[in-house]
């Protein structure tokens, strides 16, 4: 027979142990990063600010190495003069990009190349970004026009040779039929 007693022992227990389980599931969150927080490039580009200069979604754009690669992206000035963003890419010439007082240049409206840059698409140029007597060491992703949306800006235009490799070729490779 059940008592009162033994009802009432239950009901506590059951109500320790759903402390306990809403404690075990909401505890994570307490010791956890949330990942909302977390400032990152939500793209292929890198973010960085110098200064007063804040650059968004930046990457250069090549045909292969040793050719010219184009920058794009975005420079934001929150500053209420003009300033001079430098982007120094691996061993080749500074690139400069004025940008006027709370103003934005999108570099895929402006063209600005780097010559002389040593790297291959798919890897990084490291490079520093400097104005104002502040710089940023980063590393800034090459990519070519394998991608569509990077196709428009390679400098000289894409070569379709870039993704002949992709295409799936009508013979089998084995050499037989199943």
């Amino acid at each position: 027979m059940i008592t009162a007693r033994m009802t009432a022992g239950r009901r506590i227990a059951a109500s320790l142990a759903l402390a306990g389980l809403a404690l075990g599931v909401t505890g994570c969150g307490a010791i956890n990063q949330q990942e909302t927080t977390t400032n990152y490039a939500p793209s292929d580009g890198i973010i960085a600010d110098v200064a007063d200069a804040k650059v968004r979604n930046l990457l250069l754009v090549t045909n292969a190495e040793h050719q010219e690669a184009r920058l794009i992206g975005s420079v934001v000035n929150n500053s209420d003069s003009s300033l001079t963003l430098s982007v120094k890419a691996g061993n080749a010439s500074a690139v400069k990009i004025p940008v006027d007082a709370s103003g934005t240049v999108k570099l895929e409206s402006k063209e600005f190349v780097v010559d002389g840059l040593n790297v291959a698409p798919g890897e990084h140029a490291e490079a520093t970004l400097s104005t104002e007597g502040e710089s940023v060491e980063t590393s800034i992703p090459v990519v070519d026009g394998t991608l569509k949306e990077y196709r428009e800006f390679v400098p000289g235009g894409f070569e379709q040779s870039t993704t002949d490799h992709l295409t799936p070729s009508e013979q089998p490779e084995h050499g037989g039929s199943h």
